[in-house]
């Protein structure tokens, strides 16, 4: 998930660093992953039945996964297959 937020803030938003709202959004995220009902056997957000994020946070993750998503096989290949296989 940071790695997808990064990207998106270097690549998209054109930071050299990365910049307080995805910092943010990083913090946010790894607070609601941890807490996660479902744990490590959750498959992905988007899927579940229950949603953890707040509205303005659930738009924002929407709008990097739809940024960084296609664009993880050419940055981090391995993880594109992990997350594929899961």
């Amino acid at each position: 998930m940071e790695f997808m937020v990064r990207l998106y803030c270097s690549k998209k938003e054109n930071n050299n660093e990365l910049c307080d709202s995805c910092k943010e959004l990083i913090e946010y995220s790894k607070k609601r992953l941890d807490n996660c009902p479902h744990g490590n056997n959750k498959s992905s957000c988007k899927r579940c039945q229950k949603h953890c994020y707040r509205k303005e946070y659930r738009e924002k993750i929407r709008e990097v996964m739809r940024y960084s998503g296609p664009r993880i096989i050419l940055y981090k290949p391995l993880e594109f297959i992990r997350h594929l296989v899961k």
